[in-house]
């Protein structure tokens, strides 16, 4: 064998080798490659599963919160339930106790007392049913012809917010609201917006647990106000009351939420007004542009 057959023996030995080498390479960079989307789903899959238990920690924080205010909602009804059970009962130990002799005067104050406290009770039971209500998705049957003003007058004198002492209140209607007729449920619309007007009422005047800390200087403000738009009725109420953070801009109408344990409440009454007004095509949320109280916004369709 010559020299240069040697020669050419060599290189192409060497040229196999090479190409085992590239070979070999090839397939190191395929699995290289492989590996790394392999890590790229493994790594998706775990960010997926971090979100899943970040949702779940929410969902448990949320039913752990649904369960702690279920709990307040009964301590506060048997609360309010017990006060006027107990006045009541008072009072029909002391007019039928023989031999007991009472004035003109006593006579109607313990009448007026009894019907308050009844009415109070009446109120009570009809909120929790309202309440077993909201929850659900049934549409409201719209076959009444209402104008808006009645549904103005009969809720502002249902919530008793034109006679509180502590405020001020104002009623404001646009020229077309003074003259719109809707077609509507009477009873589900004035009572949302009754529930609504009770808020502002409440929320305008100091928590009885700090009355005697806080000294009101001035009277706090609502007015209700009214407009068409868009084929739609707004009804607006608005306070100077101690208001709604915007980052529980929408909890306030989850059930038994109260932002301020020092005020009464059921923490009901929202989640019922918007529950209605939902069911009749329309809906109740809070104006979080609005920063000197609270201003909640009602909306119907004519």
């Amino acid at each position: 064998m010559t020299h240069e057959e040697l020669l050419q023996e060599k290189l192409d030995e060497l040229q196999k080798s090479y190409d085992l080498v590239v070979d070999h390479f090839d397939k190191m960079s395929e699995g290289y490659q492989e590996s790394l989307l392999l890590y790229d789903k493994l790594e998706e899959k775990c960010n997926e599963l971090k979100e899943t238990n970040v949702q779940l920690d929410i969902a448990r924080q949320r039913a752990e919160d649904a369960s702690r205010m279920k709990t307040i909602f009964i301590q506060q009804i048997s609360h309010e339930i017990r006060t006027p059970l107990n006045i009541l009962s008072g009072f029909t130990q002391v007019v039928t106790t023989p031999g007991m002799e009472l004035d003109d005067d006593t006579k109607a104050d313990i009448n007026r007392q009894i019907t308050e406290n009844t009415n109070r009770i009446t109120r009570l039971v009809n909120k929790m049913l309202e309440l077993s209500d909201a929850s659900s998705m049934a549409v409201i049957e719209r076959d009444e012809q209402v104008p808006a003003v009645q549904i103005v007058a009969e809720a502002t004198e249902d919530s008793g917010i034109a006679t509180a002492e502590h405020l001020t209140f104002d009623i404001q209607l646009s020229a077309e609201a003074e003259t719109a007729i809707l077609t509507t449920n009477q009873r589900a619309a004035v009572r949302a917006l009754t529930l609504i007007l009770d808020n502002a009422r409440k929320f305008t005047k100091p928590a009885e647990a700090l009355a005697r800390q806080e000294e009101q200087s001035d009277k706090k403000r609502a007015t209700l106000q009214a407009d068409v738009t868009d084929g739609f009725v707004r009804f607006v109420v608005e306070d100077t009351g101690i208001g709604v953070p915007q980052e529980e801009s929408e909890s306030i109408f989850e059930e038994f939420v109260q932002l301020d344990e020092y005020y009464d409440g059921t923490g009901i009454g929202l989640t019922v007004a918007r529950s209605l007004a939902r069911r009749m095509g329309g809906d109740v949320v809070l104006d979080q542009s609005y920063t000197q109280g609270a201003r909640f916004i009602m909306t119907l369709p004519i």
